[in-house]
């Protein structure tokens, strides 16, 4: 089959099957708790809360159902539990389904779908540039369907599990083990991408009303300006441009220009796992905020709120580390404040939500301690960087620099909703911003996740801190852009002034320029990009092989590709077994790197030196892979009486070659 026209089949499907996996259960758990005022919510609002519940508190519940019972039982249980829901939200979706509506969910998922699937020619394969991190997603949600929780490292076999944030990919696992042949980890990721949006957009609803800020705005207006400043992005375009202009070439990824904010539609394609950990944490603040504000609330309401914040607390811990950790921070600002007040029984709800949340949060957390084996600490002190000041000066003069220039900086990656945020505040005294408590929340998260990717960045690998803790601050600015345009709006029209009008034009441009490198990146003169577009014709093939292998060979044999390329990507897209040692990143998961780097040193001379067969042979057996992984651009492909040619494969065709480790010969 077509790899396009399978995809394409995929995604569907797996966005499909998010509606009992994902929609339901988040409707159920929104009529028994009643949280956020879903009962009472217009149709169309519940459908976007019900998404949001799914997507804020499901992960911590099916981390629990997956340890205690496996994938089946977690995803019999979730549908399950949604069949309860069933007849209440196809009321609700027929009483709020319009032409409108339906458009932009279609076009939403060809927005997935275009950044997320291969294009099959037939003859060749050609990825988009999210392979980059798709491979870690497929890879990692296979790993949850094969072997349960915790998760088996899928970029290097051995016998500790993974370290790693895995909540959002237990919704993942469910789907691709529901979708049998259907769907597989890159489609189920997919789909789960489509459903995240959708919570954001049901997040950004609720939090406008609990603030109270829109209470008086035209409603046509509030949804108009949130889904205008959704796709903007921020000024990289500016930044792409003088790269440009010096260096020649073009940059498709515009975001590594300076230190990374994506636009909302990019993050919710590249990270949609940190995305609904922005929505749990939220979520769970939200909730306690809205209980705040009441004079009296009753000890129903009471409970269901902190229920509802220790699960979507747990559930942002698993789902992203980095923005658990600003969320953290901001709760603990407001306990503080809370004690100021003196408003003890607020402080004791959030407290409790707190330790509650720990509890429950406890097993993945031990789990990811114990087999996270990488050494050193996982956050260090840095000012965070500002792409125009690279190479100007050295330390500590460049560290100074960019504290000076943090705001600019800030500007520059928010782009129209930096500028939007500093009109609410001429707009809008600080005593009607914090009538309620969400809108002092808002301050808070703000404050705490600049503050935060401001001076810190995560250690592991890329500076994943510093990128994902502002979404936090990148859900507050987009509320509070909102509010200042519908404050300034006539009765019939949205109005935007002058400059915010400029800047979201740059940031439309940020984002179609992001989206068109997604699939033109081959096109570009960086060497990255060259590396990263292969050849396309021994994709198309390895794509092929790796599916044979799947249903030809044992399920734990360990299959081994050339590790020497920067990084490799098919084991993990399209591959169902283990494999020995991805490349130079496989200690993403916690693997100790100097085990990775011997692996690698004992691994790539199979797949760059000349040997016989006995010597590949020792250092496969000795890495423990079953089976090795050869194409055409391997070194020894091109020897006729090389190892690859002198054995006989279990795969051949004109470009790959699958050879089993036993059957090795001179």
């Amino acid at each position: 089959m077509n790899g396009t026209f399978s995809d394409a089949c995929g995604v569907v499907a797996a966005t499909l099957l998010g509606i009992p996996l994902v929609l339901l259960p988040g409707y159920a758990l929104g009529g028994l708790t009643g949280i956020l005022g879903f009962r009472t919510l217009a149709p169309g609002d519940r459908l976007l809360c019900a998404a949001l519940l799914g997507i804020g508190l499901l992960p911590a519940l099916e981390s629990l159902l997956i340890q205690a019972g496996g994938v089946p039982v977690a995803a019999l249980a979730t549908g399950t539990a949604g069949l309860v829901a069933l007849r209440p939200a196809l009321r609700s979706l027929r009483e709020s389904l319009d032409r409108a509506a339906l458009a932009l969910a279609l076009l939403w998922l060809g927005v997935v779908a275009y950044a997320l699937i291969d294009v099959d020619t037939g003859a060749a394969l050609y990825r988009p540039v999210t392979v980059i991190d798709l491979v870690k997603h497929a890879a990692l949600t296979r790993a949850i369907v094969e072997h349960g929780l915790p998760p088996v490292d899928p970029f290097f076999a051995r016998p500790e599990r993974a370290g790693y944030y895995y909540g959002f990919y237990t919704l993942t696992a469910l789907v691709d083990w529901a979708g049998g042949r259907l769907v597989d980890g890159r489609t189920a990721f997919a789909g789960l991408a489509f459903w995240t949006g959708l919570a954001l957009l049901g997040l950004l609803d609720r939090l406008l009303a609990a603030t109270g800020l829109v209470a008086d705005a035209v409603p046509r207006h509030v949804r108009r300006a949130v889904l205008l400043l959704l796709p903007a992005g921020s000024l990289d375009i500016l930044l792409v441009l003088a790269d440009r202009a010096t260096s020649g070439s073009w940059l498709p990824i515009p975001e590594w220009l300076n230190e990374q904010v994506l636009n909302w539609p990019a993050s919710l394609v590249w990270v949609p796992h940190h995305v609904a950990g922005a929505l749990a944490g939220w979520l769970g603040l939200v909730a306690l905020a809205e209980v705040a504000d009441r004079t009296r609330p009753d000890r129903r309401a009471e409970a269901a709120a902190i229920g509802v914040a220790a699960l979507a607390f747990a559930a942002c811990a698993g789902l992203s580390v980095w923005v658990c950790l600003g969320t953290a921070c901001a709760a603990g600002a407001w306990l503080v404040l809370l004690g100021l007040e003196r408003r003890w029984r607020a402080a004791a709800r959030l407290s409790v939500a707190g330790l509650l949340s720990a509890a429950l949060a406890t097993p993945y957390l031990l789990s990811v301690l114990a087999n996270r084996t990488d050494g050193g600490a996982p956050i260090r002190f840095s000012i965070r960087r500002f792409g125009p000041l690279d190479g100007l000066a050295d330390e500590p003069a460049l560290s100074a620099l960019r504290l000076i220039l943090l705001p600019l900086n800030y500007y520059t990656a928010l782009g129209v909703c930096a500028a939007g945020a500093l009109l609410f505040w001429r707009l809008v005294p600080r005593r009607q911003a914090h009538g309620r408590e969400a809108g002092r929340l808002l301050t808070l998260c703000a404050a705490a996740s600049l503050l935060l990717g401001g001076v810190l960045r995560s250690a592991i690998l890329n500076n994943d801190l510093g990128a994902r803790v502002v979404l936090l601050a990148q859900v507050a600015t987009l509320v509070w852009t909102v509010v200042a345009l519908t404050r300034l709006s006539e009765a019939r029209r949205l109005r935007f002034p002058g400059l915010l009008a400029a800047l979201l034009i740059l940031g439309y441009a940020t984002t179609l320029y992001g989206f068109v490198g997604m699939r033109a990146y081959p096109a570009s003169d960086r060497p990255a990009f060259a590396r990263l577009a292969g050849r396309p014709d021994i994709d198309r093939a390895l794509r092929a092989a790796y599916a044979w292998a799947g249903t030809h060979l044992p399920r734990d044999l360990v299959l081994q590709q050339s590790p020497l390329p920067r990084r490799v990507f098919d084991f993990g897209l399209y591959g169902l077994q283990p494999t020995g040692v991805a490349d130079a990143e496989a200690r993403l998961f916690g693997a100790p790197p100097e085990a990775v780097a011997a692996r690698l040193a004992g691994v790539a001379p199979i797949f760059r030196d000349r040997l016989d067969g006995p010597a590949v042979r020792r250092r496969a057996e000795a890495a423990g892979i079953g089976a090795l992984v050869v194409t055409a651009q391997d070194a020894p492909w091109s020897s006729p009486d090389s190892w690859v040619w002198r054995s006989p494969a279990v795969y051949a065709d004109p470009l790959v070659r699958i050879l089993r480790v036993e059957d090795l010969h001179d």
